[in-house]
């Protein structure tokens, strides 16, 4: 188990939006989006400090007001062509982290223990990245090509197929010195060289980046806080 030194929760929120307006402002069940994130990360205590990492005054006020500190970002590093890989670096560069934590705002349902978990399995490993993943095993193509089936044969049951993995971002773990190692080298180090893809339970893992998106997230969060939840039950002929 290796020592990660100073851990930092880094939350990134740009004040623009291409898709849904706004959407780090907008309140979902009851709450602005960006809150969710700032509290799952003060709530575990692995993390030293959480930061949100933007360039939008509002964006820094409601930060602040959440508990977080701020990190200004520069005006280039905000566009919607800013790379992920630049911006990160510009972070670890001028801030005191020696392995950095990203809790994506747009995963309201990512929870202080899905962040631990991720943290323990990064501390186990000799990994220089950790990104969360969803694992299906349902017959999957890209670009018409087949994934995990073959189509030569009898279609097997699904739980016989290879899982395939979707990256969702919800938690992202980075080695600091190998990231700027990487990004110096190569211009890249966001998807890391040795990297775990770590699972993490897919109604957490819900991002918002449409417009549906948000509905589903806020019906999701609406009944985890729903008091009427009921032990599952099922239809039975009657006797």
């Amino acid at each position: 188990m290796r020592d990660l030194g100073r851990i930092i929760g880094h939350i990134p929120a740009r004040a623009g939006s291409v898709r849904v307006q706004s959407k780090n402002l907008r309140y979902i069940a009851g709450k602005p989006l960006l809150s969710y994130s700032i509290e799952a990360g003060l709530a575990c205590s692995d993390l030293n400090e959480v930061v949100v990492n933007t360039d939008g005054d509002d964006l820094a006020a409601l930060a602040q007001a959440y508990g977080a500190s701020v990190f200004r970002r520069d005006a280039d590093l905000a566009s919607a062509s800013a790379s992920g890989d630049a911006f990160t670096y510009d972070f670890i560069t001028k801030y005191p982290v020696d392995t950095l934590v990203m809790i994506s705002p747009v995963c309201p349902l990512v929870s202080s223990v899905d962040i631990a978990e991720a943290l323990q399995a990064f501390r186990d490993s000799d990994a220089d990245t950790l990104i969360t993943a969803c694992e299906t095993q349902m017959q999957t193509f890209c670009n018409g090509e087949p994934v995990n089936i073959d189509l030569h044969g009898p279609l097997a049951p699904s739980q016989d197929n290879d899982p395939v993995q979707t990256l969702n971002w919800a938690v992202t773990v980075w080695d600091c010195a190998a990231y700027k190692r990487h990004y110096e080298a190569d211009g890249n180090a966001y998807i890391g060289r040795k990297r775990i893809l770590h699972p993490i339970d897919p109604l957490h893992g819900v991002k918002i980046s449409t417009e549906t998106d948000f509905q589903t997230a806020e019906a999701l969060l609406t009944a985890q806080g729903s008091s009427c939840r009921e032990a599952p039950h099922y239809w039975a002929p009657k006797q």
